[in-house]
This record gives C-alpha cells, sequence and structure tokens, in this order.
C-alpha cells in the first residue's frame, strides 16, 4: 500500500535520488545498512534500485506527499523540489540539491551543490567544497574546507571557511569568517562586505569602491589575498 515503510537494502553507503513537488523532504544519515523510507513512499513499481546502491524514487501522491528517508553515514544524495522544505541531518557524502523555493538546511557533508531560486540555504558543515546559489534567499554556510556563494539580494554569510571563498551578489550584504589562511574574491554592487581574519594572518588585500573608502585594520603580508570589489558598499577588513 502506497505511504507504507519500505526498506531497501543496500551496501555500505548508498547514492540516493529523490524527488518531490511541494512535500517536506527529511534524510537522516546514521548507521544502518538499508535504506529505510519511513514516510511517503510511493508504490513498490515507484522504486528503482541496483546492487550498487543507487535507489532513486519520488514521493507519493504525485510527488506532494511529506517524505522521510533513512539511510547509511556517508552517503551520496540528490534532492529536487519545488516547494517543500529539505532537511538533511547526519553525515552524508556527496550531496546536490536543487529547488525553486524550498528552504535547505543541511548538518554535514563531504561536499555541497545547492541551488534555489527563492529560499534560504544553510550548511552547518562542508568538509570539502560548497557551493551555494540563490537568487533572493539567504546564503548561510557556518563550516567549509573551499566556498563558492552567490545571490542576487540575498545576505551572505560564511564562518570558518578553511580554503578559498568567491563570494558574488549584487545588493544582499556579505559577510567572510575566515578560520585559516585562503585566498577570498568578493564581488558586489550595492551590498557590504565584511572579512574577519585570524590574527596570526597576514593578508594581501586589494580592495576596490567607487564611492567609499575601504578599511584594512589587518598588517600586510603574504599568507593569502583577499580581493573585493564593490560599486557603492562599504569595505571592512579586520581581524577576528
Amino acid at each position: 500500500m502506497p505511504g507504507d515503510p519500505i526498506a531497501i537494502p543496500v551496501p555500505a553507503a548508498a547514492e540516493l535520488h529523490l524527488s518531490t513537488s511541494s512535500g517536506r523532504v527529511l534524510v537522516i544519515a546514521e548507521e544502518r545498512s538499508d535504506v529505510l523510507i519511513v514516510e511517503g513512499a510511493p508504490r513498490s513499481e515507484k522504486i528503482e534500485s541496483d546492487a550498487t546502491g543507487r535507489v532513486r524514487f519520488p514521493s507519493a501522491k504525485g510527488g506532494s506527499a511529506h517524505l522521510e528517508v533513512r539511510c547509511p553515514a556517508g552517503s551520496d544524495l540528490v534532492v529536487g523540489t519545488i516547494s517543500g522544505k529539505v532537511e538533511l541531518r547526519g553525515p552524508l557524502g556527496l550531496v546536490r540539491v536543487t529547488t525553486v523555493s524550498s528552504s535547505v538546511r543541511v548538518e554535514s557533508a563531504e561536499q555541497i551543490d545547492a541551488r534555489s531560486i527563492s529560499g534560504s540555504i544553510e550548511v552547518l558543515r562542508s568538509t570539502g567544497r560548497c557551493t551555494l546559489q540563490t537568487k533572493s534567499g539567504q546564503a548561510t554556510c557556518r563550516g567549509a574546507g573551499e566556498a563558492q556563494i552567490s545571490t542576487l539580494s540575498g545576505r551572505i554569510e560564511l564562518e570558518g571557511t578553511t580554503g578559498k571563498v568567491r563570494a558574488q551578489t549584487v545588493s544582499g550584504k556579505i559577510e567572510v569568517g575566515m578560520k585559516a589562511k585562503g585566498d577570498v574574491t568578493v564581488q558586489t554592487i550595492s551590498g557590504s562586505v565584511h572579512v574577519e581574519v585570524p590574527p596570526d594572518v597576514h593578508p594581501s588585500a586589494k580592495l576596490r569602491s567607487v564611492s567609499g573608502r575601504p578599511r584594512n585594520d589587518c598588517p600586510p603580508g603574504t599568507d593569502c589575498e583577499i580581493r573585493v570589489r564593490s560599486m557603492s558598499g562599504k569595505i571592512e577588513v579586520v581581524p577576528g
């Protein structure tokens, strides 16, 4: 019967492809040896799986049902949705999320690529590359090895980055908190930019603003390069 829980045996990790239209998506990665569809399971003929651990299915009710799935820790995940909230808990592998207006929250991933038109995106931890793209929603990353984030009018918040950072917006505010030395490149039209640098890192700062005078309180050096360009937004580079 559609909607009943379904367990699908998989190898040590899985590759999940989930889709829904308006239903909420909740994925929990934990120590287990199967993929368990707790809520929103479609009819069995709608579920595709193979011996490699690849599992693909939509949510029930034509994609409008809430979807809750539990999978092995470290599993790769691809999620596509229109308006349902996406929440990913536990340690995941490579994650890709595409949505129109859904909010997205990711606890932990090896690498993530999340894209939305108007939904906000929050990533608590990405050990590798974190790529976030949204037009009007806020984009937040609390920790990443490398980050590339872009918005049109949404705010960008980056904390705890240990590698290269690229951030781009038209009018949204950008805040970057570096955890280690790494090159930072920021471009904006009218949004303000605030970059915090570890006290023991001495960057080479190249700051350009057409209408404002950039502020740089960090001792100059060659540990990394910080490039910020703005037409009218305020620019600040300060020790963290």
